[in-house]
């Protein structure tokens, strides 16, 4: 594909901050962001700056016939260092994400395996509200369809909205647009899960466990606990047990790889434990967890590494090694859905994007690319 043109401009996220949006040949691509953020994440820089930076030293782009890869390697040639520090990742994923939807603009799906909406319907932690456990999720394991699968999650949220109403005095919205109330963790694990057997989902947990962990502790607000490394380990294997959990995402802080494959040995044949904060999309990261035998799974933000290619690679490294590769959005969103097709090209079988709010983009999209493949199918999870 020739690029004849490329510029920039600044928008508002979900959270009222300024991002930025590229434009490849009128194709746009957004910068995501995220709240709960990795230590290991490719820096982020101010959107005046982003935009200032496509609007002048990405120009080098213009005029060049390139393929995704190609686009990419000159992004990262410019920028020059490891972590995207001189551009910012923020700025490269934008134009990565415009030069993806630029190339498939006008492609025909012929992916036909869809992944499961992984919604979240509660939260606390660094999104907002009372529980520790930052997100309280649903996965639709029983769905034979892409609306079969997000009539499950939605019926989900209405319901423990009702079910929220009648117990507690006030019920919120955190930024991901998650439900949120003054109950504590566990209490809020019981309400969800007698309410998922009856809409056919499975209850996940983001426990971000990075965000509460201090001075070798983990400090549960709500519950009024604080564990130990080592207690963490078991409190973590008995409640993935009691509450027949499919997914644990971050369950230690993120430079704790022996918790992690402790926990991945005592659960990982029932259950996704996944890494986000512990390998941040990186290829490195994710070796590192392949070596050890760390976490089955991991989520892919591909701003976290700053281009669709050098995500691309963590996906490939992933399936090669049987980890489950899972897209995410971030908990600062736009109406972009770029996640939403590369979750298709990259067969992943698990999305992270939301239930309700702005993020129905990225749902509404998956809806609209099922209704365009012939004979779509749900993906197979192994758990």
């Amino acid at each position: 594909m020739i690029i004849h043109s490329l510029h920039a401009e600044k928008i508002l996220d979900s959270r009222g901050n300024w991002t930025v949006r590229a434009y490849v040949n009128g194709i746009s691509g957004t910068a995501p962001s995220g709240a709960s953020t990795g230590t290991y994440e490719a820096k982020v820089i101010p959107a005046d700056r982003a935009v200032d930076i496509i609007n002048t030293k990405l120009q080098r782009l213009v005029g060049e016939n390139f393929n995704q890869i190609d686009a990419d390697i000159l992004i990262e040639t410019i920028d020059g260092t490891d972590n995207f520090e001189k551009i910012g990742g923020n700025t490269a994923i934008a134009v990565s994400f415009a030069v993806f939807n630029a190339i498939h603009n006008s492609t025909k799906i012929t992916k036909k395996i869809f992944p499961y909406p992984l919604g979240n319907v509660f939260g606390g932690g660094a999104h907002g509200g009372a529980t520790s456990f930052q997100e309280f999720l649903a996965l639709p394991t029983k769905a034979k369809s892409i609306y079969e699968a997000l009539d499950s999650n939605v019926e989900l949220h209405h319901r423990l909205r009702e079910t929220l109403n009648k117990k507690v005095k006030t019920v919120g919205i955190n930024d991901e647009g998650a439900l949120t109330a003054d109950i504590d963790d566990l209490k809020a694990l019981d309400i969800i899960t007698d309410i998922a057997e009856d809409v056919g989902c499975r209850i996940g947990l983001d426990v971000a466990a990075s965000e509460f962990f201090n001075k070798g502790q983990y400090t549960y607000r709500s519950l009024k606990k604080t564990l130990s490394p080592e207690d963490q380990l078991d409190f973590l294997t008995e409640t993935a047990k009691k509450y027949r959990l499919i997914y644990l995402e971050d369950p230690f802080d993120e430079n704790d790889f022996k918790n992690t494959q402790e926990l991945t040995k005592k659960i990982g044949n029932r259950c996704f434990v996944c890494g986000d904060d512990l390998f941040v999309t990186d290829e490195k990261r994710l070796q590192r967890g392949i070596d050890t035998k760390t976490a089955n799974s991991l989520i892919i933000k591909p701003n976290q590494v700053g281009t669709v290619s050098l995500a691309q690679d963590t996906v490939s490294l992933a399936k090669k090694h049987d980890i489950t590769p899972i897209i995410s959005h971030r908990s600062a969103e736009t109406v972009d859905s770029t996640i939403s097709r590369l979750a298709l090209f990259w067969s992943a079988p698990i999305i992270k994007a939301g239930v309700i709010d702005m993020r129905i983009s990225k749902l509404n999209e998956l809806i609209r690319l099922w209704n365009m493949a012939e004979t779509p199918k749900m993906a197979k999870l192994n758990k």
